[in-house]
């Protein structure tokens, strides 16, 4: 976009210019998140997030007045949601419907696999912060409510396995692109790993009751996006 494009732009109606401002802004993220996971933080250039948003700097710097910060940390705080997880019977199916929604969208959105990424660098938290600790505290309140409910085993401490969740998670993603070379597995290796994890913390009569489809994730959130348009 030129600036003679823009100010084009600014003389067209309100409505327009907010979802011009809107989509403008959305490129920008998207465009970050893929020299994220390519380059990484320090290795991302700004001019080359621009020239992949068909951005130009004035307008980057009305929507991220800190550059690349500012970036990162859009992407941190939008990416890591909840969306399309439904309420269920058994607190152990919203415990895996949530871990296979998030596992088709960081196979299939550039924005989550950029923040898992991005966590890993250091310094990262300083920088632009992490969704991550909003998972563990996510699901220390269902693991909670699922052992008050009976579904887990006495044994199983709701605040240690919180952090667990997200930490096999994250690993079985990061593996998969290495071993697989992709993430066109992810969501059966997954799916499978939280199978192992149900047999060993929950109780024994819920497991034939837990819908384990390694396509759960999916079907979930493209629901819940064909509900919003």
């Amino acid at each position: 976009m030129t600036e003679q494009q823009e100010q084009q732009e600014q003389q067209k109606p309100p409505r327009k210019i907010q979802q011009r401002t809107i989509d403008g802004r959305g490129r920008i993220i998207n465009a970050a998140a893929r020299k994220f996971i390519e380059d990484g933080y320090r290795g991302a250039s700004l001019s080359d997030i621009i020239l992949d948003a068909e951005s130009n700097k004035r307008f980057f710097y009305n929507q991220f007045s800190e550059g690349k910060r500012d970036v990162a940390r859009a992407i941190m705080a939008n990416t890591l949601t909840m969306d399309g997880l439904l309420p269920q019977r058994l607190k152990v199916q919203e415990i895996y419907d949530i871990g296979m929604i998030l596992a088709y969208r960081v196979a299939n959105e550039d924005a989550l696999l950029a923040a898992l990424k991005l966590s890993f660098e250091f310094g990262s938290n300083e920088e632009y912060g992490t969704p991550w600790g909003d998972w563990v505290t996510f699901n220390v309140g269902q693991l909670t409510d699922a052992k008050n409910q009976g579904e887990l085993r006495s044994h199983v401490v709701p605040e240690e396995q919180a952090r667990q969740l997200p930490g096999f998670w994250s690993g079985l993603v990061l593996t998969s692109i290495v071993i697989d070379g992709g993430l066109h597995e992810v969501e059966t290796h997954i799916s499978r790993a939280y199978q192992n994890l149900m047999a060993v913390i929950a109780v024994p009569e819920v497991l034939p009751f837990i819908d384990f489809s390694a396509d759960r994730g999916e079907r979930l959130y493209v629901s819940f996006l064909e509900s919003q348009a």
